[in-house]
C-alpha cells in the first residue's frame, strides 16, 4: 500500500489516499489526488476520509465507488478499469456524494460540511470519447487566451477549463484555430496547451479548414496563392509541432458556400494523407446542417477520406436529431443528419457534434436563456448511447447567462447514473434537483423548462425570440436562412394593407408571446420567494443568476409582442396607440437593462466577454458586448420608428471580416 497524499485536519477534512498496488502513478492521477485533497481541505467532515484507489481490469471501462462508515472514519474505495477511470470515480464521489458541484471552470460549489451515507455504485461512460469543442470563431471566454496563451492569466484560465473537463468526467478538448494568429509564435506555445491537457488525461484537438473564408477560420490553403502543396506542408509542420491527438478539417468555404471537395479533391486528399501518414495525426472531417443542394456548389464527394478518417456530425441550436421541427438553415428538421450519422457509423468513426449555445443573434447575445437546449441534448444522448457512436463533442459558444448549466448537464449525462444515486437522467429537468438539492425550487425551474418547451418549441414561438441574423436583412440572394425565421416581422406588418394590419393585433402568435411572458414572470416571481430558503450562498447565487436570465427571456417575449403590436397600429394608421405601445416597449427595455446590470456581477471573466477590443476573431468585441446595452432590442425599436430594415442600419457587424473575401488572396 502506497501513501499518496494527506491533508492535515486543521485545514479541513482529514484525508488519506492510498493506491492498492505498486504501479507507477500517472501524472493525471497524481493531479486528481492533489486537486481532491485541496477541495476537501476547504470543507469539513465529522470523521477522517480514507481513500483506497485500485485498478481492476475486470471492470469494463468505468469505475465503482463504495462508501462505508467504520468506527472512526469513512472508507471510500474507488476501483477503476484504468487510472484515468479512478480519476473519474474520485471526482464522482466528490460531486455525487460529498456535495461538490463543478458547475463552471471558474466556480465550484463547495459544501460547508460533508454528509455521507453508506453506498455502493458503479458508472460507465455512454461514449468512449466525450468532451467539448470551444467555438472560438466566436469571441467567447477563452478565445483570446487560446490564441495568445502568453497573455497575463491566459494559461491559468485554460488550465481551469481543462480541470473542469476532467472533474466532470470528460476526456476530449477541442477549439477552432483562427488564421489571424501569429502561427510561428503560437506554434511555440501550443505544446504547453496540449501538455496540460495530457497531464489531465485529456485528448487535445484543434479544428481547422482547408480554405474556409468565413469568420477568420484557420486555412491550410489560400486559394488564390500558388503552390497549394507547399502551403499545406508549411502549415502542417507548424501546426503539428504540438502533439495534437486529432485535427478536424472543414472542407467548405463557409456556410452555404462551395464544398471544395469538388474543385480541390486532390489537394484535400494530399492534406489528409500527409497528416495521417507523416504526422500520425487523427483526422476528422466536419459536417454542417446545410444540405448539399443548398450550397452554390455541392457534390457530397467523400473520396478525399482515407479509411481512417473520422466524421463529425453537426446539428445546431436547441433542436434534437429526431425532432419533427427544426427550421434552422432552411431545413424542416435534422433527421437527414441522423441518417447521415447512422450511415457513416457503419463505415468509419463518427462523433456527434451538437450545440449547447449558438450565439450570433440567437440566444446568449440577446440574451435568451433557452432551457430547450437541455431537452434536445438529453434526447440525443438517449438516442445515441446504444448506437456505438464513437464520441460526443459538444459545440459550446459561451457560458454566462446560464449556459454553463447546459454544458454541465451534458457532461453529467455522458455517464450512466449509479442505481443507488439520486437519478438525474429520468428527465432533463431532473438536473435542477441534482444542482440545488431542494425539491421546491427545483420544481419551479423544471416548470420553467416545461413552459419553454410548450411555448417556444411546441407552439413554435422560438423563432420570434432572436434578433435578425447578420445576413438576413441583405437583399437576395445573400439573405440566406441561418436562424429560424418568424411568420411575422415588423417589416411585413408595415407593408400590409390597413385592413390586414389591424387584424394582426389579435394574431394567435402575438397573444401566445404575451401569455408565455406572463406565465414565465409568474414562475420567476415564485423562484424569487424560494431562493432565500437555499442553505448555500453559492447555490443561492446560481439560482438568482438562472432566474435573472429567465426574467430577461420573458421580457424579451413581451418586448417582441409589443413591437409587433406597435407595427400593426402604425401600419393601420393609429399613431396614438402606436406611440402608447412604444412607450410600453421602451419601459420593458429599461426593466430588462436593469436586470442585465444586476447579472453582470455574476460574470466570471473580467476581460474579453462584454467589452470592445482588437480580437483574433472577425468581431471586435466580446460575445456579451451586445448584451451590455441590449443592443439588438434598441436597434429593433429604432428600426420600427424609422422604418429601416436593411442590414447596414445601426450595424454592429463588419460584413467583410465575417465573410472573409480578402482571405482568398492573402
Amino acid at each position: 500500500m502506497i501513501l499518496l497524499a494527506l491533508t492535515a485536519p486543521s485545514f479541513g477534512a482529514q484525508t488519506f489516499f492510498r493506491l492498492s498496488d505498486n504501479r507507477t502513478v500517472r501524472s493525471s492521477l497524481a493531479n486528481a489526488i492533489s486537486d481532491s485533497a485541496d477541495l476537501l481541505s476547504k470543507t469539513k467532515s465529522g470523521y477522517p476520509l480514507r481513500f483506497l484507489l485500485e485498478t481492476n481490469r475486470k471492470i469494463k471501462n468505468g469505475f465503482k465507488v463504495s462508501v462505508i462508515k467504520k468506527d472512526n472514519r469513512w472508507d471510500i474505495k474507488v476501483i477503476g478499469s484504468t487510472q484515468q477511470n479512478i480519476i473519474y470515480g474520485l471526482y464522482s464521489f466528490l460531486q455525487d456524494n460529498a456535495g461538490f458541484r463543478f458547475v463552471h471552470p471558474e466556480q465550484t460549489v463547495i459544501p460547508d460540511r460533508i454528509v455521507l451515507n453508506n453506498t455502493t455504485y458503479g458508472k460507465h461512460p455512454k461514449f468512449k470519447n466525450r468532451g467539448f469543442h470551444l467555438h472560438s470563431l466566436h469571441p467567447t471566454e477563452l478565445t483570446e487566451y487560446l490564441h495568445a496563451p502568453w497573455k497575463e492569466g491566459g494559461m491559468q484560465k485554460i488550465d481551469n477549463y481543462l480541470k473542469w473537463l476532467v472533474r466532470n468526467g470528460q476526456n476530449v478538448f477541442q477549439f477552432y484555430l483562427l488564421r489571424s494568429v501569429n502561427l510561428e509564435k503560437w506554434s511555440d506555445s501550443a505544446p504547453e496547451i496540449v501538455g496540460k491537457a495530457h497531464d489531465y488525461g485529456l485528448k487535445a484537438g484543434v479544428m481547422t479548414s482547408f480554405s474556409m473564408i468565413q469568420q477568420n477560420a484557420f486555412q491550410f490553403v489560400t486559394l488564390f496563392k500558388k503552390n497549394y502543396k507547399r502551403q499545406i506542408d508549411r502549415k502542417l509542420s507548424l501546426l503539428l509541432m504540438a502533439d495534437w491527438d486529432f485535427v478536424s478539417i472543414q472542407t467548405t468555404m463557409g456556410e452555404f458556400l462551395p464544398d471544395l471537395r469538388i474543385t480541390h479533391s486532390e489537394e484535400i486528399r494530399y492534406l489528409i494523407k500527409n497528416a495521417e501518414k507523416d504526422y500520425k495525426s487523427r483526422i476528422f472531417l466536419s459536417t454542417h446542417v446545410i444540405k448539399d443542394d443548398k450550397r452554390i456548389l455541392h457534390d457530397g464527394n467523400n473520396k478525399v477520406m482515407s479509411d481512417d478518417t473520422g466524421v463529425l456530425i453537426h446539428t445546431v441550436m436547441c433542436y434534437a436529431l429526431n425532432d419533427n421541427y427544426a427550421p434552422a438553415y432552411e431545413n424542416k428538421n435534422f433527421r437527414f443528419m441522423y441518417n447521415k450519422l447512422i450511415n457513416y457509423n457503419k463505415q468509419r468513426e463518427v462523433w456527434y457534434w451538437p450545440e449547447s449555445s449558438y450565439w450570433v443573434t440567437f440566444d446568449n447575445s440577446i440574451p435568451n436563456l433557452f432551457f430547450p437546449y437541455l431537452t434536445a441534448r438529453w434526447k440525443d444522448i438517449r438516442l445515441l448511447k446504444d448506437k456505438n457512436v464513437g464520441g460526443h463533442l459538444t459545440f459550446s459558444s459561451g457560458w454566462e447567462w446560464g449556459y454553463w448549466l447546459i454544458d454541465w448537464a451534458v457532461a453529467k449525462w455522458s455517464w450512466t447514473d449509479g442505481i443507488t444515486l439520486a437519478e438525474s437522467g429520468e428527465s432533463p429537468g431532473d438536473i435542477f434537483l441534482f444542482l440545488f438539492g431542494d425539491i421546491r425550487i427545483s420544481h419551479l425551474f423544471k416548470k420553467a423548462l416545461d413552459l419553454q418547451m410548450n411555448f417556444l418549441i411546441d407552439k413554435k414561438l422560438l423563432e420570434y425570440m432572436p434578433a435578425a441574423a447578420p445576413f438576413s436583412e441583405l437583399p437576395a440572394p445573400f439573405n440566406r436562412g441561418f436562424q429560424p425565421r418568424p411568420e411575422l416581422t415588423m417589416k411585413q406588418i408595415l407593408d400590409m394593407k390597413r385592413s390586414e394590419a389591424i387584424r394582426i393585433i389579435d394574431n394567435k402568435k402575438l397573444t401566445q408571446l404575451k401569455a408565455f411572458s406572463d406565465k414565465s414572470i409568474n414562475i420567476s416571481d415564485s423562484i424569487d420567494l424560494k431562493i432565500k430558503n437555499i442553505n448555500s450562498k453559492d447555490l443561492m447565487g446560481l439560482a438568482d443568476e438562472l432566474n435573472n436570465a429567465l426574467k430577461v427571456t420573458a421580457l424579451r417575449a413581451k418586448f417582441k409582442y409589443l413591437l409587433l403590436t406597435a407595427s400593426a397600429y402604425k401600419s393601420s394608421g393609429d399613431i396614438e396607440r402606436y406611440n402608447a405601445v412604444m412607450v410600453k416597449a421602451s419601459s420593458v427595455y429599461q426593466t430588462a437593462l436593469k436586470l442585465v446590470k444586476e447579472q453582470e456581477r455574476y460574470y466570471r471573466y473580467d476581460k474579453y466577454i462584454s467589452d470592445k477590443f482588437d480580437s483574433f476573431t472577425s468581431y471586435d468585441f466580446g460575445y456579451l458586448y451586445p448584451v451590455s446595452s441590449l443592443f439588438f432590442w434598441k436597434r429593433e425599436m429604432e428600426q420600427l420608428k424609422k422604418e429601416r430594415f436593411n442590414a447596414f442600419f445601426m450595424k454592429i457587424w463588419d460584413f467583410e471580416k465575417i465573410l472573409g473575401i480578402s482571405s482568398l488572396f492573402q
